[in-house]
């Protein structure tokens, strides 16, 4: 049964990302932002350990989707330490908020936003590691970004949150 929930998944998430691809702007200006690290939260004493993964939250930037809308894209640095293949989506819950408020995720990105969903759902063997970027449609453009991430299926509470200051 839980194999069937993560196919469909899977399923979902790589139409999007094909529907995502026909989704393209005329917009040539180039409108990635640096994104500056305030402060880094953690919830427990290993930074990056959740469950058998390792998880780095390592940057943050900023870009447009297809209508213009102001989009934060996270980069995470993920190691795969379980004995399955499992992809990013499927290891964990992550979520980002401003002001205590959680953003949508963003799918259909401006072609200046130089941003591929593909590695969110690419299954990674014991020991690999990927960069996987996600996008979050900002509630408004000067309020600090709260990531917040945990293991998708855990008795555990720990998540390791890290925040980006928009500069």
């Amino acid at each position: 049964m839980m194999k069937k929930i993560i196919i469909i998944l899977i399923c979902v998430v790589l139409a999007v990302a094909i529907i995502g691809s026909f989704g393209t702007s005329n917009n040539d200006t180039d409108t990635d932002t640096e994104i500056v690290t305030d402060k880094v939260e953690v919830s427990a004493e290993d930074d990056s350990n959740i469950g058998k993964y390792v998880l780095e939250i390592d940057s943050c930037r900023l870009a447009e989707d297809y209508e213009g809308k102001s989009v934060a894209i996270v980069k995470y640095i993920f190691t795969n330490n379980d004995d399955n293949p499992v992809s990013f989506m499927v290891a964990f819950d992550d979520a980002v908020y401003q002001n205590g408020i959680g953003l949508n995720n963003s799918y259909f990105l401006a072609d200046s936003a130089n941003y591929s969903v593909d590695n969110q759902s690419k299954e990674i063997r014991t020991g690999a590691t990927i960069e996987v970027e996600v996008a979050y449609e900002l509630n408004d453009s000067t309020s600090d970004l709260e990531v917040e991430v945990g293991e998708l299926f855990s008795f555990s509470d720990k998540k390791i949150t890290k925040i980006f200051t928009i500069a």
